[in-house]
């Protein structure tokens, strides 16, 4: 794959797009390059480990000095290559607490969806169940000595001449962190808000909290900070505007889905989800895709009876 060179996006910040591997479904994801007043860049979500993806990386970031990695979440299209990367580079690798958190808790052990209640046939468990630990595999790399340090809500990162401040928004998963600059009018979302796609929910490991309701919140918490020339900064496609109009469109296809699931009582979460409409098709479905619609289905069912009261 030929990667573009890195693209100007503001006043000190470009984008790379890190290839990613074939069969994931989309073709890089980005990586953003963020320079200081000092000379030094700053990295938030390096890409995939692959060699071809940390290449990509490296030839736009130069002989500069990286000052930091910030990771959004902890998915390995995003988080995978800040082991490397901070190994070449001695930077520190800076994620939400609500994620650090996530990692000792999916280091003690994640368990294994129910596929008896939710009704799953049998010749397709055993893809589910492999499935099952997929969305979380880059945890084992993110050990102490590679995560060097947590990051609150409303911190501001230490990048001299900017004010970039942490946005928690928890949902794809349970820390996922957003990042604001509101004086240059950026938004760097992370798997937040894309553009175009979906982003699943509940993907970041075990969770105390129902993840569509934590994401529902997160969309006002993002959504309020567009007042009117917010640009987005995704993980995935393209930088965009009217944020404040996708987070709205979003919050609907949730609302709307937990509606259609709380009217089909009595179905188990695999019927249910088998007659929801699905991007590419129910059929299409498979392994880590299919585990994702079940996961969701199941958390709008959640959901959907605590607001009837079940």
């Amino acid at each position: 794959m030929t990667t573009a060179a890195p693209e100007p996006i503001a006043d000190g910040v470009r984008r790379v797009r890190v290839p990613m591997p074939e069969g994931t479904g989309l073709p890089f994801s980005n990586a953003y390059v963020i320079d200081d007043c000092d000379g030094r860049v700053h990295i938030v979500d390096p890409g995939t480990p692959t060699a071809e993806a940390q290449a990509a990386l490296q030839a736009a970031i130069g002989d500069a000095q990286v000052g930091s990695i910030v990771i959004t979440h902890l998915h390995a299209d995003h988080a995978g290559g800040a082991g490397a990367l901070r190994a070449r580079t001695g930077a520190r690798v800076l994620l939400h607490e609500r994620e650090r958190a996530a990692l000792g808790r999916i280091a003690a052990g994640v368990p294994a969806p129910d596929l008896d209640a939710w009704g799953v046939p049998e010749d397709r468990r055993p893809e589910l169940l492999a499935a099952a630990v997929v969305p979380t595999a880059p945890a084992a790399e993110f050990v102490d000595e590679v995560v060097d340090g947590v990051l609150v809500d409303a911190q501001l990162l230490d990048i001299p001449g900017r004010r970039l401040r942490v946005i928690g928004s928890p949902g794809h998963t349970d820390g996922h962190l957003c990042l604001h600059e509101e004086e240059a009018g950026l938004l760097l979302t992370g798997d937040h808000v894309l553009p175009t796609i979906n982003s699943g929910l509940g993907l970041g490991g075990p969770t105390d909290s129902n993840p569509i309701t934590d994401y529902l919140a997160s969309l006002d918490r993002v959504a309020v900070l567009d007042t009117g020339a917010l640009r987005a900064l995704p993980g995935h496609e393209d930088p965009f505007t009217g944020v404040r109009e996708r987070c709205a469109a979003l919050a609907a296809h949730h609302l709307r889905r937990t509606e259609e699931v709380a009217a089909s009582i009595g179905a188990t979460v695999w019927e249910v989800a088998s007659g929801l409409t699905w991007t590419g098709g129910w059929d299409a479905l498979s392994g880590l895709t299919l585990l994702s619609a079940l996961r969701q289905t199941a958390q709008h069912r959640g959901l959907a009876d605590r607001r009837m009261g079940l």
